[in-house]
């Protein structure tokens, strides 16, 4: 008889395993906590008519930037801004950030300026405060960002409210983020806000390891499928570039990460209250949520495919 052991203290996992166990093994104890590990970012308890959001990430030299060919103040700019994207999912709006930065040399006064620029920039184009935060040595550059946001309880939209028929919509265009988005992109803060504002919306979630990733996410949290159609999907300028052609550039704009776009339903019954733009910024109708656990994309040709969740995972 032999006995085949899986020894966990060498298995490797891939991130969504990752956040699966966190989830089974953090077990929230303070009732004030609304919503925990598994969405965009975690809500709590604040006031009478708001809730307090809470969120953090950080960008890592060689995984998220090219130190070489990019400006400290690109950097700072892309760890505020991926903050408040998860704010912006949620419904909400920016209040306080706190700021860790690790340093692989001794910055010179010229480095420190660029990065608080970049960090001020956004601190002021979406009126927040940095209110502190932490310096260190480290191997590679980082720079890691909490912040805390509120939105209305009224307002507030989780991953986790799509039912089937609700319309599947997305802002802006997809793809290529590669080229330079994922380094300029502004935030869907106002956006978001406005939408929520004017439509019913069911279930939201910023676009930051790709669509058919994420999209997938918000079916699995509402317990539903989806079917989209490919050929409507929103393919940005700059995915053309790269593929040169129609086909490929779709699959750029389904599976690239770093858009940080919004990706959000709407009960079919309110779809004539979803405007075109909002801010000059297309808002497009991709497909439907369905009752069963598919995930599925059709061509323009009419055939059926499966979508996989094919965008960005850490490990």
């Amino acid at each position: 008889m032999s006995f085949h052991l899986t020894d966990d203290r060498i298995r490797i996992m891939r991130e969504e395993e990752v956040i699966s166990q966190i989830k089974e093994i953090i077990k929230i104890k303070n009732n004030n906590v609304v919503v925990g590990p598994g969405d965009d970012a975690a809500v709590v308890s604040y006031n009478r008519k708001e809730y307090l959001i809470l969120t953090t990430d950080c960008v890592v030299e060689e995984v998220h930037f090219n130190r070489k060919k990019t400006p400290l103040f690109l950097i700072a700019r892309k760890a505020i801004s991926v903050n408040l994207s998860d704010i912006a999912a949620m419904g909400g709006v920016p209040l306080y950030a706190l700021v860790s930065i690790g340093l692989h040399k001794a910055p010179t006064q010229k480095d420190i300026s660029q990065i608080i620029k970049g960090l001020q920039y956004m601190a002021d184009r979406f009126s927040f405060d940095i209110v502190g935060g932490n310096l260190t040595k480290s191997d590679k550059l980082f720079i890691d960002v909490s912040m805390a946001g509120k939105v209305e309880k009224k307002y507030l939209k989780l991953r986790s409210g799509a039912k089937p028929g609700d319309l599947i919509y997305v802002t802006g265009t997809l793809g290529g983020s590669c080229l330079k988005k994922h380094l300029t992109f502004i935030p869907r803060i106002r956006e978001s806000r406005e939408i929520i504002k004017r439509v019913p919306v069911s279930a939201m979630m910023d676009i930051s390891d790709g669509l058919s990733t994420d999209l997938i996410r918000l079916a699995q949290a509402s317990g539903t499928g989806f079917k989209i159609h490919l050929d409507k999907i929103p393919v940005s300028n700059d995915a053309l570039k790269i593929s040169k052609e129609k086909e490929g550039a779709i699959q750029h704009a389904l599976n690239d990460g770093e858009d940080y776009e919004l990706v959000f339903t709407v009960p079919v019954k309110h779809k004539n209250k979803v405007p075109v733009k909002i801010n000059s910024v297309p808002l497009t109708c991709i497909g439907e949520i369905v009752k069963e656990k598919r995930y599925t994309g059709l061509s323009s040709d009419g055939r059926e495919v499966l979508i996989h969740p094919s965008g960005y995972s850490h490990f």
